[in-house]
């Protein structure tokens, strides 16, 4: 039962990862100077989460979860009201929120099945990267492919 809860949250979480392709890592222009980049979860400084980094020229000047928490230990403190805004209201700022929000639900669901793995078992340990896979879009966006490995597989008490 818990391999067929499995399968379909992983399905639901291709499903949706596959329609929502961020542009992770490019550097979105905002004009007089500011830039921001959206990046996926990885390790180091922050949680795990969708963040933002925020540029004026060449120097960064903030970074910050898409949920507003601290990313890298930064926030936007520095950065102007109105470049907040205009990040916050940009389309590759939202679909980071809306991945962020599905990482999180996969999360809980999968600690609420207490989909505990079997690393002595094959099949768990295919489904454990598959769910990763799918929940991180490890496909679309290599690079930080380790980090959020590691915070899946915490999140599943597997790590």
């Amino acid at each position: 039962m818990k391999k067929i809860i499995a399968i379909v949250l992983i399905f639901c979480i291709v499903a949706s990862t596959s329609s929502i392709c961020l542009a992770v890592g490019q550097w979105q222009d905002l004009g007089g100077g500011y830039k921001f980049r959206v990046d996926g979860p990885h390790t180091g400084t922050d949680t795990g989460k969708y963040h933002v980094h925020v540029n004026k020229g060449n120097n960064e000047i903030g970074s910050e979860g898409v949920d507003g928490s601290k990313s890298h230990g930064d926030n936007m403190n520095n950065v102007p009201n109105s470049v907040k805004k205009k990040i916050k209201e940009h389309p590759e700022y939202k679909r980071a929120q809306k991945k962020q929000e599905e990482l999180e639900k996969a999360k809980k669901e999968i600690k609420e099945k207490n989909l505990k793995i079997d690393w002595w078992h094959i099949g768990d340990v295919i489904l454990a990267i598959a769910i990763v896979v799918a929940a991180t879009a490890t496909f679309f966006f290599p690079g930080d492919d380790v980090g959020a490995w590691i915070n899946l597989l915490r999140a599943i008490g597997a790590g």
